[in-house]
C-alpha cells in the first residue's frame, strides 16, 4: 500500500491520466447503456439477421461497401439514414441492423433511430472488421 502511494505522490500527472482515462471509457459505456442502443455480438447479429424480416443497413463508404459487404445490405452514409425515410420508415416497428467499419458510427446511427421511435435498432459489435476477422462470408460489388 505505501508503494502505491509513493508512486501516486511521483507521478501524479501519470495517475491523473488514468483517471481521466477510465472515466471516459465509463461514461461512453454508460452513454451507450442509456441511450437504449443494443450492441449485438456477431453471433446475436445473425441471429437477429435470421430470425426476422429485417433491414440491413452497411454505413461505411461506397468504396468499402463494393469490396465487400454482409450478404443482403444496403448502402447508406451515415447522414442519409433519415428516420422519416419511406424506405427505412416501413421498419419502425421492425428490426434494423446496422453495421460500419468498428461500430463507432453504427452506434451513433443506433442511437438517432431509437430517438425517433424505432422499436428494435441493434449495431454490430467491432463492425466488418470483427466480421472478416471471424472469415465470415461477405458479397462483393454494388448488391442494393
Amino acid at each position: 500500500m505505501s508503494r502505491s502511494l509513493e508512486f501516486v505522490g511521483n507521478h501524479p500527472l501519470l495517475v491523473l491520466l488514468f483517471v481521466a482515462l477510465l472515466v471516459a471509457v465509463l461514461v461512453v459505456e454508460l452513454k451507450v447503456r442509456a441511450g437504449g442502443n443494443r450492441r449485438l455480438s456477431i453471433f446475436e447479429f445473425t441471429r437477429a439477421l435470421n430470425a426476422a424480416d429485417s433491414l440491413l443497413i452497411d454505413l461505411r463508404p461506397g468504396t468499402d461497401f463494393d469490396r465487400g459487404h454482409i450478404r443482403g445490405a444496403r448502402h447508406y452514409t451515415p447522414s442519409q439514414v433519415d428516420p422519416a425515410a419511406k424506405d427505412i420508415g416501413k421498419y419502425k416497428d421492425g428490426t434494423v441492423l446496422l453495421y460500419c467499419q468498428s461500430g463507432i458510427s453504427s452506434s451513433e446511427v443506433a442511437d438517432r433511430l431509437l430517438k425517433a421511435g424505432y422499436a428494435r435498432v441493434y449495431s454490430l459489435k467491432g463492425g466488418i472488421a470483427a466480421w472478416m476477422q471471424d472469415q465470415l462470408p461477405v458479397e462483393r460489388g454494388r448488391g442494393r
